[in-house]
């Protein structure tokens, strides 16, 4: 058995490489940030990940994702990997027992397709090796969450406070670390007020209105200026869902274990239902969750009219 200091060194380095990719893509633009969040999603579906593996980011699924004009979108999207081509991320590592800052490059190599409106990106090896150790955080459902958001601080915002979702409070943070970490300098937004109105009640306006949680922050002031941050969160509740018919209030449908596997896998993916899922929680979790509320007479009722969508009959 690990003695408990080599156990407690053992979940420090899980806990540095599981939120690295959170805590270091403060460097990335807006733009840059959706690249990522892409390229990751698509990262993880492929079974045998290498620096070599093309990882495709199309215009029109980055145009459907964010909501954004198509018009310009493939120039936007060819500058930005461009960019992302040189950004460097730095984190806090271990070496040798030690403690160490290790800095990487987020992609090897980009290509660009014009004719396709495509973009290639070779991820690094380093952000390859931190993928496999992330959690939830980079789901397809993380990126339903932030696909509204038009500030790169709301989804900086966004990924730093969902892992504290269980506790519903987060540490404190001192104004320059809490700004270090939303990626801004010395120059930027320098005065307390212009810090709050546009970067950080903006993010929580963003978050409220377009997540799964709530979120409000309190202050912490030595004399009269503002030094620490805390912030409070909580899921959303579960909305009402649109009355159903009588008949269908009234009617249970059971549903054979081949039934409830694909149709509980097909609603897991609806936006409707992003709303049962607990902080970053991952589809298959989701789903499970789902199949279970599919064998119940009482919560089935929710899914029935998408059930009949999707092709289900009784």
């Amino acid at each position: 058995t690990l003695s408990s200091s080599s156990a407690a060194s053992d979940v420090y380095k899980r806990q540095v490489k599981d939120n690295a990719l959170i805590d270091a893509s403060f460097n990335l633009s807006l733009i840059e940030q959706r690249i990522m969040l892409l390229a990751i999603v698509g990262a993880r579906e492929s079974s045998n990940l290498t620096s070599d593996t093309p990882i495709e980011v199309f215009v029109s699924d980055y145009v459907h994702q964010f909501k954004v004009d198509s018009n310009n979108a493939y120039g936007l999207l060819r500058e930005a990997a461009k960019t992302l081509k040189r950004r460097e991320f730095s984190y806090l590592d271990r070496y040798k027992g030690q403690e160490a800052l290790t800095t990487a490059n987020w992609v090897n190599k980009v290509t660009y397709v014009d004719s396709s409106g495509l973009v290639v990106l070779y991820l690094s090896n380093e952000v390859i090796s931190l993928i496999s150790r992330l959690s939830e955080q980079f789901t397809k459902y993380h990126i339903e969450q932030v696909s509204d958001f038009k500030s790169k601080y709301s989804i900086r915002l966004y990924e730093l406070l969902i892992k504290w979702l269980n506790v519903a409070k987060t540490e404190k943070y001192s104004i320059n670390d809490l700004r270090s970490k939303l990626g801004l300098d010395a120059t930027e937004y320098s005065t307390m007020s212009n810090f709050k109105s546009n970067v950080l009640d903006r993010a929580v306006s963003e978050i409220n209105r377009h997540t799964n949680i709530t979120v409000d922050y309190d202050q912490f002031k030595k004399g009269r200026v503002i030094t620490d941050i805390q912030f409070s969160i909580k899921s959303k509740a579960i909305p009402t869902q649109p009355e159903l018919t009588k008949t269908s209030q009234a009617t249970f449908h059971p549903m054979t274990d081949a039934q409830i596997n694909m149709f509980g896998n097909q609603l897991s993916r609806l936006p409707e239902f992003s709303n049962l899922a607990n902080g970053n929680e991952s589809y298959e979790s989701l789903a499970a969750k789902i199949k279970e509320m599919l064998k119940d007479p009482k919560q089935q009722k929710q899914f029935l009219p998408h059930l009949k969508n999707l092709g289900f009959k009784a």
